[in-house]
């Protein structure tokens, strides 16, 4: 089977695919339930298994595993001109600035269906392993590669990878943080990271190794068995964040940001103050007001003629408590409440009158009115 990408074939034979674990794809993404209280995150978070994209660089010496530097049966295939020769061009199409990348001495030819010749140099994948790897990228942080056991025979390799028309971090892990850039949020833990450098023929793709670098053209052999990388570009990292991660922030509404919550506080209460104590001054005794002199005596009413007329009404309802009413005939009647009421509905019609007046005689004194009678 031939592939064949921006002048590169690749013809690769049915072996186990040497990106193993480092190219899995979990089935799903996304965060199951996460227990929040009041400003602090559950350390029971359940975490369902997800993949986080970036990118970064990577740093280390790599070189040929020492039992097996032919372990990879991957063959890369690169267009060449008649003598052997692939440029890159570091311009642009439409100016193009072509610089020579490398020349091979096992230049092939065949010839295609419509007559032309086609040059090409193939080259032998290189698997390689770094003891002494760094790993940045803008998500990762208080953390490094942790030392595994490559096919449990090496110890202590920070990363492995392979080395074709671009660089291929196959597997490494990561021990520390990683932040999702869609979401804000942080995970705790150790986490199984792979990537992708630029393909050779990408424009900064001198920046990151290939085979050219290890001049692994067929049918020779290798002749480079170390490559010392300083910030090699990645174009793409994978990092599967696995159900045991911790989650160390909460979620936020917001992509690309995490603000936790802020913790429910109550004020603190300030102590009371006795209020200031005012003395209360005794109230004056009131004025002594002068006695108000007796009320001088009544004067008894004077005697006035009654005759059987309406002034007579207006006697008898005077305001005068008590009063003598001399007749014609020479009595007299004391009139006091409520008996002169009596007398004065009875004076104009004694028969028709109730109660009985009672008239006491009174010795004349002096000559008497005169009151004519009809």
């Amino acid at each position: 089977m031939q592939v064949k990408v921006s002048g590169f074939e690749t013809q690769q034979k049915p072996i186990k695919n040497y990106c193993k674990l480092g190219c899995g794809i979990f089935s799903s993404t996304g965060l199951a339930a996460v227990l929040i209280g009041l400003g602090t995150v559950s350390a029971s978070a359940e975490i369902t298994p997800f993949q986080i994209q970036s990118t970064g660089t990577i740093s280390g010496t790599i070189e040929l595993p020492s039992f097996n530097p032919n372990f990879n049966n991957s063959v890369t295939r690169v267009d060449t001109d008649s003598t052997g020769t692939y440029n890159r061009n570091i311009g642009s199409n439409t100016n193009p600035n072509y610089v020579l990348v490398y020349k091979s001495d096992y230049v092939k030819v065949e010839t295609r269906a419509d007559g032309s010749l086609h040059y090409f140099v193939d080259f032998k994948g290189i698997p390689v392993v770094s003891f002494d790897g760094i790993l940045n990228s803008p998500v990762l942080s208080d953390g490094e590669l942790t030392p595994y056991t490559y096919q449990g025979k090496l110890p202590g390799t920070k990363y492995q990878g392979v080395v074709q028309d671009e660089f291929g971090l196959t597997k490494a892990f990561y021990t520390g943080i990683v932040t999702d850039p869609t979401t804000g949020q942080q995970y705790e833990g150790t986490f199984q990271v792979s990537g992708q450098g630029p393909r050779y023929s990408d424009r900064n793709g001198g920046k990151s190794p290939t085979v050219f670098d290890f001049k692994s053209d067929l049918p020779g052999k290798p002749t480079v068995t170390s490559y010392k990388m300083t910030n090699s570009p990645l174009v793409r990292l994978t990092i599967n964040v696995p159900a045991d991660a911790k989650l160390v922030t909460p979620p936020t509404t917001g992509a690309g940001s995490s603000t936790p919550p802020t913790p429910l506080t109550l004020p603190q209460l300030l102590p009371l103050s006795p209020p200031p104590h005012h003395p209360i001054s005794p109230l004056p005794p009131p004025p002594q007001l002068p006695p108000l002199p007796p009320l001088p005596p009544l004067s008894p009413s004077p005697h006035l003629p009654i005759s059987p007329s309406s002034h007579l009404l207006h006697l008898l309802i005077s305001p005068t408590p008590t009063s003598d009413i001399e007749f014609s005939s020479g009595n007299f009647i004391a009139v006091n409440s409520p008996v002169f009421n009596s007398a004065s509905m009875c004076v104009q019609d004694s028969k028709n009158c109730r109660t009985k007046v009672k008239l006491t005689p009174k010795k004349a004194i002096g000559p008497r009115s005169r009151v004519l009678l009809r």
